[in-house]
């Protein structure tokens, strides 16, 4: 039966209190959880042999039992490990040896240690850690949404399986974001926008406009997922200038009022035919 110095484990000394055990075990703990160190292939054991520390020390009984033993042992090796007629292997740090030493005194006629250390781990291996069980892979649905569909939030029937279920989604939804279900989980996709591209809670698209919008300056009407909004261009403006047109964005997820912004690219219409008029006044804005 191993032999183990459980107050060494905690790195306490024989005088520590129960508070001192619960706070080192709770330390060493964090320390040693598996959940905490995948990598590790010791920290399994490390864990299992804390475990078993603390649940011998910090229970009255089993640790009174444990101090009379451990004082038994610390006899039997300061009188060279001999007397006595029970016998069972004691390892200490520095490694295995014989222990033989009377212990009916202290658990009772006819006990031994492998009846002592049964009964104080239930089985003789202290407290097991628990085997970590693969959590059971969830089924993934998959639905696909429009983005006016995820700006406005949608309702909708889907067939999951043989089962037909009614999922709201809320405005703002993002692509790839998952949502639990009782059926295991569904993958939301957003299907491209011809007109839209998303970045985050931002939108943007282009805007073609007259090319004398941008050399003299006016209001252009730009279509926005929540209707029409007008844009200010001014005088002499730039192909491929850019311009901000705050909250006109996507809603964002769970918020009732807060909003991205649309970014709007203006490009300048070229006409691909005159009237004859029309290439007249183009004739005289050519001549310097």
């Amino acid at each position: 039966m191993e032999y183990r110095d459980y107050y060494n484990d905690l790195g306490l000394d024989r005088n520590a209190s129960a508070d001192d055990i619960k706070k080192a075990f709770r330390s060493l703990a964090r320390k040693y959880h598996p959940d905490a160190n995948p990598n590790d292939p010791t920290a399994e054991e490390n864990f299992k042999r804390i475990s078993q520390a603390n649940e011998v020390l910090s229970d009255p009984e089993k640790k009174a039992k444990y101090d009379a033993l451990s004082n038994q042992y610390q006899q039997f090796k300061s009188q060279g490990g001999r007397g006595g007629n029970t016998s069972f292997d004691a390892f200490s740090q520095g490694g295995g040896q014989q222990f033989e030493g009377d212990l009916s005194d202290i658990f009772g006629d006819g006990a031994t240690m492998s009846d002592f250390f049964e009964a104080m781990f239930g089985g003789g291996g202290g407290r097991r850690t628990r085997q970590r069980q693969p959590k059971p892979q969830q089924r993934i649905y998959g639905v696909t949404l429009t983005l006016a569909e995820a700006f406005t939030g949608v309702s909708k029937r889907l067939a999951l399986g043989n089962e037909k279920i009614d999922i709201a989604f809320k405005s703002g939804i993002a692509d790839k974001q998952q949502l639990k279900i009782p059926q295991g989980i569904l993958e939301v996709r957003i299907a491209t926008d011809h007109r839209y591209v998303r970045d985050g809670n931002d939108l943007a698209c282009t805007e073609v406009v007259p090319i004398t919008t941008l050399v003299l300056g006016k209001k252009h009407p730009v279509q926005t997922l929540s209707g029409t909004a007008m844009l200010t261009i001014p005088a002499g403006t730039q192909p491929d200038a850019r311009f901000r047109l705050r909250g006109l964005g996507m809603p964002v997820y769970g918020s009732t009022d807060k909003r991205g912004d649309l970014y709007v690219t203006v490009k300048a219409h070229i006409p691909t035919s005159l009237t004859d008029e029309e290439r007249k006044l183009y004739e005289q804005l050519d001549k310097p």
